[in-house]
């Protein structure tokens, strides 16, 4: 059975490299744009995280303050701006926030040496104007070429503890460069795909003589629609923090259930379903980092569990997560509830009943996320 899998497995492969080699002369050059794009939007969702973890609602809210608490806000953004913005090899990075009357004016800039205000116009424009309207984070589609030169924009709004958009941060990436090298690499790349392409068969195939039976039981483990642990895994790990837990530290289970996915399959079908859901769990995987793991236990419902994970650390996880706003697919940004409970040996006998408790903490917060938006109660 081992041995007919791989050789199916080879087969497919194999005619892959016929089908990708006999048509690549023709998307040779969108190939590379996309490796362009690609290149360009890793570097500028690192500054993005960046600027995330370090820009603070409460500086953006006291810029406009006249004071000492206002000075200290601007001296501070005004640094971390003009550090990343060198870092990350940025032609304008700033902040724009919206008057008492509507209109657009930029109130951190730091890029210009001479201070000169900053907004910008065309189709960026546009795009800052969606980030507000929309209030999610707005990357272009591809580069824009301006007066200043080839950039890729991306506008990132933030939002007060009330959900009320206070800003959004405008980061234009200098792209020309990389944009240009990678016109000239499009010449070269047809025959150096085709090698690549062999060569991995090869590797693959040889990867695949070798497998041996813990790949497939590991496979077992695996969801195979979102690429993280299945429910099966999630049953071991609970197991492995009761025996934890015995020996005397503390166990936390956040469970997580996400919203809106029968929108999402009723109206886009069920294969921009399983993109939402995967794209989803990618961004919770963000977030628990290295604390602990993503389990897919439901058809929408994940889990994580944490061990001896101070509690303040748990806390920032969850509120960073209800307050994500990325756009996740077309027309929809993350979105999910989710519960948190820590075992107490004076409530929990055993590790379902820390389960129990946490499943009940997620479907209050859908609860109170379904009363914020006016819908009924299901």
């Amino acid at each position: 059975m081992k041995n007919s899998l791989i050789r199916k497995m080879f087969i497919i492969l194999f005619i892959t490299v016929i089908a990708v080699s006999a048509g690549v002369f023709g998307i040779v050059y969108a190939l590379s744009y996309n490796t362009t794009m690609n290149d360009i939007r890793q570097r500028a969702n690192g500054v993005s995280s960046v600027i995330a973890d370090e820009l603070t609602v409460e500086d953006i809210e006291a810029i406009a303050d006249d004071g000492e608490a206002g000075a200290v806000a601007r001296r501070r953004i005004n640094e971390m701006l003009g550090k990343l913005r060198g870092v990350g090899n940025l032609k304008h990075l700033y902040i724009v926030q919206v008057d008492e009357k509507g209109n657009l004016f930029t109130s951190m800039n730091g890029t210009d040496e001479n201070g000169e205000a900053y907004v910008p116009s065309g189709e960026m424009a546009g795009d800052l104007y969606r980030s507000l309207r929309e209030q999610v984070q707005i990357t272009s589609r591809g580069i824009y070429n301006t007066e200043h030169g080839n950039v890729f924009t991306i506008f990132w709004p933030v939002m007060n503890i009330n959900y009320e958009i206070i800003g959004v941060v405008g980061m234009e990436f200098d792209v020309d460069n990389v944009y240009d090298s990678y016109q000239r690499m499009a010449v070269y790349s047809l025959a150096l795909s085709g090698a690549l392409i062999v060569l991995f068969s090869i590797i693959a195939f040889l990867s695949m003589s070798r497998a041996t039976e813990p790949f497939y039981k590991k496979l077992a483990y695996m969801d195979l629609l979102t690429g993280y642990e299945n429910r099966m895994a999630f049953e071991q790990r609970l197991r492995e923090a009761g025996a934890q837990r015995d020996r005397g530290k503390s166990v936390t289970m956040i469970i997580f259930d996400v919203n809106n996915l029968k929108t999402v399959n009723d109206t886009l079908g069920h294969k921009q379903g399983d993109a939402y859901l995967k794209n989803i769990a990618d961004v919770l995987s963000q977030h628990i980092g290295p604390a602990g793991s993503l389990f897919r236990i439901g058809g929408d419902e994940f889990a994580t569990i944490f061990i001896d994970t101070e509690e303040p650390d748990v806390q920032k996880i969850l509120y960073n997560i209800r307050n994500e706003r990325k756009q996740v697919l077309k027309n929809y940004q993350f979105s999910c509830a989710c519960g948190a409970a820590t075992f107490d040996k004076d409530i929990d006998k055993t590790m379902r009943d820390l389960f129990a408790r946490a499943d009940k903490e997620m479907y209050e917060d859908k609860k109170r996320q379904k009363s914020m938006m006016g819908m009924p109660e299901r």
